[in-house]
């Protein structure tokens, strides 16, 4: 049984992140205004769609489906989820910070299929024979800090909207540092590819947020001034 599930990891794995979305969109359904079919309907739908994602951006970056770029859920999980909100006529702020925290936990799951498939390894360490740096290690950290905060504020009663575009620019800071300390295939000049995903999710994410924070200010200032006549 033990070896039937490490030759399928990647499956287990994505089918632990359906059943951690059942769970987490099961306890939002209400703010999210979703019936119980709908819950299980987009578990798997967001499941399947971020893997889409991330074979879509391999294949853009190396011309295969064979591997997977975490910047493909970076990217593309936006819009899948701004189309799907203006779709069902879901407040976007709703959608975004709810399902924010399923693509997080999605990826963390992602990074833990890297350790058991032995990919996406940190460089060696120098005068340290066989051992490398924790990079993957590191990841699955940030995306378990990013878990407990987001976790917190998605639950709110009022959404800011918020949340994706915090992942965005600390998800791009964080990965601009430490690619520093992976192994790379592709390259642009002295950087590495996913160098320049990274300060493009920073610069995205803080472009999104400061337009966010702007509106979600002007909209204040107006229920202010209603309340005052």
């Amino acid at each position: 049984m033990i070896k039937f599930l490490m030759g399928n990891i990647l499956y287990v794995l994505l089918a632990v992140g359906v059943v951690f979305n059942l769970f987490w969109l099961g306890g939002n359904k209400s703010k999210l205004k979703m019936n119980t079919a709908g819950v299980v309907l987009f578990s798997v739908i967001h499941t399947v769609v971020g893997v889409l994602f991330v074979k879509t951006f391999a294949f853009l970056e190396s011309g295969t489906f064979n591997g997977m770029s975490i910047f493909g859920a970076v990217f593309f999980m936006p819009l899948a989820y701004f189309l799907g909100a203006k779709l069902f006529k879901r407040n976007i702020a709703d959608v975004f910070d709810v399902f924010t925290v399923c693509m997080v936990f999605t990826l963390l799951l992602a990074r833990l299929n890297c350790i058991f498939e032995g990919c996406c390894l940190g460089l060696p360490i120098p005068f340290i024979e066989g051992a490398r740096w924790p990079t993957r290690e590191a990841e699955i950290v940030l995306y378990i800090a990013f878990l407990i905060l987001f976790a917190n504020k998605a639950t709110k009663k009022v959404s800011t909207g918020v949340l994706y575009p915090i992942y965005m620019i600390w998800y791009g800071v964080f990965r601009f540092t430490i690619e520093w300390f992976r192994e790379a295939k592709y390259f642009v000049g002295f950087f590495h590819i996913s160098h320049i995903w990274a300060i493009l999710s920073t610069v995205v994410g803080v472009c999104i947020y400061l337009y966010i924070t702007k509106k979600n200010k002007g909209n204040s200032k107006k229920i202010k001034k209603k309340a005052l006549k």
